[in-house]
């Protein structure tokens, strides 16, 4: 089972994790790491590169990132080729839920892409559906 680790500025990444276990209940192998304002980059980079061997089991790790070019997503590239993990930015509810659902059934190599396609899928701008005249149903409980 592919490992999770979320990281962003701040606690939106451990919130996000308990609006996920909301919805699916506690997931094991998923955890959060905030960048706090007392971190630098270079001790933030070396916290998730051994939070990223400790989730390890041996399928790797998706690391999520809050948006690209940030400080959390400066310190995961920086270890790139330092351990077994694959990493996604953008992070949102769509994103994560669909982690956490398909990664026992999928590879490393294959979460990127299902997640990003759920996080796009996930926006939607509610007023242009409901004038359209759509009557589906998106999104979860």
């Amino acid at each position: 089972m592919v490992s999770i680790l979320v990281v962003s500025h701040g606690d939106f990444c451990t919130g996000i994790i308990h609006s996920m276990e909301m919805l699916v209940g506690e997931a094991e192998q998923v955890r959060g790491l905030p960048l706090l304002p007392s971190d630098s980059v270079e001790s933030y980079r070396d916290k998730i590169l051994e939070t990223v061997k400790e989730l390890d089991r041996g399928d790797g790790v998706l690391v999520l990132v809050d948006l690209p070019g940030g400080s959390p997503y400066n310190a995961t590239a920086g270890n790139l080729g330092r351990a077994n993990f694959e990493c996604l930015t953008g992070l949102n509810l769509s994103m994560l839920l669909t982690a956490v659902e398909e990664r026992e059934d999928r590879s490393l190599a294959e979460l990127p892409e299902l997640c990003a396609k759920a996080a796009k899928e996930g926006i939607i701008d509610i007023r242009k559906l409901i004038t359209r005249g759509h009557g589906e149903k998106h999104g979860r409980n």
